[in-house]
């Protein structure tokens, strides 16, 4: 029997954000509790689960640099104290943001593949709004990311890449992976894979999925809200032919590029005084821009509730109010309608 390690950390990072993500952030799932999360029959394929821990918290700022050592550094010390290891099988996000890190999901993935050598099979599972780079691809063997926005194939993602690993480690097949880096970067709002062009584009990913030796194709949005150098979208193809792999990884690369213009909000969109100038007669409501929620932006906008008041706009629910004090004034005060 194989026995494998399950565990990682997943959250996505507002450059631009002032508040820092902190340790109380975070959520954990950890013991059996994470292995049902993961809910893959890994017995079925003579698997033995072990669990390290699964740190995970809503989109926010930048992580202190310190809670990111502090959570690589425990992860690596549980992993070192399993005895054996065969695959490890990791759920990560690809968005951070660590200042003085500029691939902290790579250096965690190279830490662990230090502790567990080169034979360990390694198979991660990504958001489409992550990034990739040389570092995460060239310490991996399995790669399998979200293809829907908004995500409603989490488990499913899980499953791709756990039962590309279960097989990996079955068969003694190998896997390639090849990936490209595509310099396009849009909002969440732009690239929904509901509307078009991405309805399109990613229907496509399974019908390459049934070329012979393509085992498992990937294209990722990227994560605008990270002012980084590895900020870009991407195509990762898994393949058991490296030359069809690439092939089909190029495929991917241009089929998004070839689309890019068509990549447009799939709502009314413009500026706050376009937006108010214009204010139909029934219910609305107004955004700012970023993948839901907010891509860890604090939602802190000012000058929205200004054009509320300037406007004389009554019966509102504003939801971006940063401040405790201000909002306990808004809320007591007689002469305002907003609650």
């Amino acid at each position: 029997m194989y026995k494998i390690v399950i565990g990682g950390i997943s959250t996505e990072c507002s450059s631009y954000s002032p508040l820092f993500q902190k340790t109380h952030d975070f959520k954990r799932l950890e013991g059996h509790k994470l292995i049902h999360y993961i809910d893959f029959d890994f017995q079925k394929y003579n698997i033995e689960p072990k669990s390290i821990f699964f740190d995970f918290s809503l989109p926010g700022g930048p992580i202190k640099k310190s809670v990111y050592d502090k959570k690589k550094e425990e992860f690596v010390s549980r992993l070192k104290s399993q005895k054996k290891i065969d695959g490890v099988l990791l759920i990560m996000h690809g968005a951070m943001y660590v200042p003085k890190i500029q691939d902290p999901e790579g250096e965690w993935i190279l830490a662990v593949r230090k502790v567990v050598g080169k034979k360990c099979l390694i198979s991660v599972s990504y958001d489409l709004h992550g990034q990739v780079t040389d570092l995460i691809i060239n310490n991996i063997n399995y790669f399998a990311a979200f293809k829907s926005a908004p995500h409603i194939d989490v488990k499913e993602t899980y499953n791709r890449a756990a039962i590309m690993l279960v097989d990996g480690l079955n068969s003694k097949k190998k896997n390639y992976i090849s990936w490209l880096p595509i310099p396009v970067l849009v909002s969440g709002e732009m690239s929904s894979t509901f509307v078009e062009p991405c309805k399109s584009i990613y229907s496509k990913l399974d019908e390459f999925n049934k070329i012979k030796n393509i085992r498992d194709s990937n294209l990722l949005i990227g994560y605008v809200w990270a002012d980084t150098f590895r900020a870009t979208a991407a195509a990762v193809v898994n393949s058991s032919d490296e030359l069809i792999g690439s092939k089909i990884c190029k495929k991917i690369a241009n089929l998004y590029w070839n689309n890019r213009h068509e990549l447009k909000f799939d709502m009314k969109a413009g500026k706050i005084s376009e937006i108010f100038n214009n204010l139909p007669n029934d219910f609305l409501i107004i955004a700012d821009s970023g993948d839901n929620p907010t891509a860890g932006g604090v939602g802190d906008r000012a000058e929205v509730l200004q054009n509320i008041i300037k406007h004389k706009i009554k019966k509102v629910l504003f939801a971006g109010i940063a401040s405790p004090k201000v909002f306990k004034i808004l809320k007591t005060n007689n002469k305002t309608n907003f609650f």
